[in-house]
């Protein structure tokens, strides 16, 4: 303000009245450093930590004056020296960040008791300013589109809205510039919005105000291809709504892949004879069981997902099964079951074959534990009733290879002569038997004379007569007499009938017959033996 003649008008105003209607901290300081008065807000910034750490006074005798520069550094010894200044009339005015966000000082020149002093005004942002300004930072920085709108009326009468705020993470989602949106109606931008309702959803967000989730696809004019966008739009104040999205188009198409790769294994699983399950470390409850175990052991609960072995089967048998998972993890390996018996609803207990394995997360933490399990109820009945089958087919032929050698027994009755008694019908295969036992028993006994006894054979065909016949003369071969005991009437006109010649082999009614016989051959074969060792000449001497 000027006089008429253009020198400046002066006016003065009381210290306290100024100070009092300054809303920052603001101090009088005498041209000395001395401050002489202040306002209640920089009362309060003196007896802080950060008006401590910021500006250059300090308090002695209940008084605060400036800080010598020598004690000083950075924001507060520039502060310190830009005041002295003023107060030295070096300036007129001194303007200083003092390195917080939102923090700066301020100097003017003005008389204080008739000097030269200096008015300094102090800012600082309050809490609600740097709150603002944190979220401010926050919706800078994220990842996420926002878009703010103003609902308003459009030129049609209809609701339109405006855009009024776009982030720069949108401006990167969109590819698009947030000043061709800002300060523009939606519908300035494009129909599409407002043809697939999304206008229409906002605008409900506007007056129900309630948050609601969007999805929403859009097409890339250029390329053709399609992209899908997950919209979160909530109320602002001030008719405004707050719009955050981001583009799940890759998300999707991974999801998508996932559940056909999921349905691609779980078909695998499903068709695979065996059963297959999958329990979580933790509780160890089902959270997968493939299609033949659901259908192989049904249980009242139905499905068995998310239950236990305790929900499922009894006390005992859920006992033993965890006993064997906790084994598993306690001893991180694949634990092999060759047979456990498991209860069924319908078909009974059921022998399964199986083999647990532990999975484990990046830590070593266990996550999971895959079964599986084959059902070998019918394979092991089957290798029981085989293994049965082969046990009472041993012991036939051991059955019968005793039977054999009870039906031909060598009983040697006296020194070199065996008997060897003939019970029932004979056959080819019984013949040949009696054939290697009668030339074993021979050799073994060093027997000189065998009466084969056929007291107990009914009767004789020509196999059975051709059989004995080999017999005997296997057995001249190694030098020992045969002889035929028993031979009844029925019998001899058999091998008569038959034209067999039995005219070399000698024979007898009866066994006590054939004794005698056998001990005059003997006493023969002595004489015979005796008289060729005396016809021999003496040996020299």
């Amino acid at each position: 303000m000027a006089t008429p003649d253009g020198a400046p008008a002066s006016f003065s105003i009381h210290p306290d009245l100024l100070l009092s209607v300054l809303d920052d901290a603001t101090a009088l300081v005498d041209g000395r450093g001395r401050v002489r008065l202040t306002n209640p807000r920089m009362d309060r910034l003196f007896a802080s930590e950060e008006g401590t750490r910021l500006l250059p006074f300090f308090e002695r005798q209940g008084a605060f004056r400036l800080l010598p520069t020598s004690v000083l550094e950075g924001a507060a010894l520039a502060a310190a020296r830009g005041i002295e200044d003023v107060l030295a009339g070096a300036r007129e005015r001194l303007e200083l960040d003092l390195g917080a966000p939102g923090s700066s000082l301020l100097a003017i020149a003005c008389a204080v008791d008739g000097g030269r002093g200096a008015l300094v005004r102090v800012r600082l942002r309050t809490a609600e300013e740097e709150h603002r300004a944190r979220c401010a930072e926050v919706v800078e920085a994220m990842q996420l589109g926002l878009y703010v709108y103003r609902l308003e009326d459009s030129q049609g009468g209809e609701a339109g809205l405006r855009c009024v705020y776009g982030n720069p993470a949108a401006e990167q989602l969109t590819q698009r510039p947030t000043a061709k949106f800002v300060g523009k109606l939606l519908d300035e931008v494009s129909s599409v919005p407002r043809q697939r309702g999304l206008i229409d959803r906002y605008v409900e967000v506007v007056h129900e105000q309630k948050t609601v989730d969007i999805d929403y696809m859009t097409t890339d004019t250029k390329t053709g291809k399609d992209a899908a966008w997950a919209i979160k739009a909530f109320p602002l104040s001030g008719q405004c709504i707050g719009s955050i999205f981001e583009n799940v188009t890759k998300q999707q198409e991974i999801e998508q892949s996932l559940r056909s790769t999921s349905q691609f294994l779980d078909s695998i699983l499903d068709n695979i004879p065996m059963m297959i399950f999958i329990k979580d470390a933790k509780d160890l409850r089902y959270i997968h069981i493939n299609k033949y175990m659901e259908e192989q052991f049904t249980s009242p609960i139905g499905s068995w997902l998310g239950h236990t072995d305790y929900d499922i089967f009894p006390t005992e048998t859920a006992d033993e099964f965890v006993a064997a998972d906790r084994t598993v993890f306690g001893g991180r390996t694949i634990v092999d079951i060759p047979e456990e018996s498991v209860p069924t609803y319908g078909t009974g207990v059921r022998i399964c074959h199986t083999r647990k394995i532990p999975l484990y997360d990046e830590a070593g933490e266990p996550l999971f534990l895959i079964g599986m399990s084959e059902d070998i109820t019918d394979r092991k009945s089957a290798e029981d009733a085989k293994r049965r089958e082969f046990v009472l087919l041993e012991t036939q032929t051991k059955l019968m290879e005793l039977v054999r050698q009870l039906s031909t027994p060598l009983l040697p009755l006296a020194k070199g002569v065996l008997v060897a008694p003939l019970v029932g019908q004979m056959d080819e295969a019984r013949g040949q038997h009696f054939m290697e036992a009668l030339l074993a028993g021979i050799q073994h006994h060093q027997a000189e004379t065998v009466l084969i006894d056929i007291t107990g054979v009914p009767s004789i065909d020509a196999s059975v007569a051709e059989q004995l016949l080999r017999a005997t003369r296997a057995a001249g071969l190694l030098g020992t007499e045969t002889a035929l005991v028993g031979v009844s009437p029925d019998v001899a006109r058999t091998i008569v009938d038959l034209g067999v010649d039995f005219g070399a082999l000698v024979t007898y009614a009866d066994l006590r017959a054939g004794m005698r016989g056998a001990e005059e051959a003997r006493r023969r074969r002595i004489a015979a033996r005796a008289g060729k060792g005396q016809g021999r000449p003496s040996p020299r001497t």
